[in-house]
């Protein structure tokens, strides 16, 4: 019997896998935003979703207002965090 419940994919992996995609040309703001079907993530709160993963090491810039690159794609070691923040 087929397992009903499938692994979901959070918010913040799915910033993170188009950030990663996207390379320097980054991502933005309104791909977030608007609804999955018209091809955005569908993410009203993204800010709140990049700052967990910058919390978790991953170094996100906001090249521009809107606009924002993913540096490093390996998260920092905690002893390097005050570093990258």
């Amino acid at each position: 019997m087929e397992n009903k419940y499938q692994e979901r994919v959070t918010q913040e992996e799915r910033i993170l896998d188009l950030l990663e995609t996207r390379g320097s040309e980054g991502v933005k703001v309104w791909e977030f935003m608007l609804p999955r079907p018209q091809g955005g993530l569908g993410i009203a709160q993204y800010n709140a979703r990049i700052w967990g993963l910058r919390k978790k090491g991953h170094n996100i810039q906001n090249k521009k207002p809107g606009h924002f690159v993913l540096i490093r794609t390996e998260p920092v070691k905690p002893e390097q965090r005050s570093l990258v923040l």
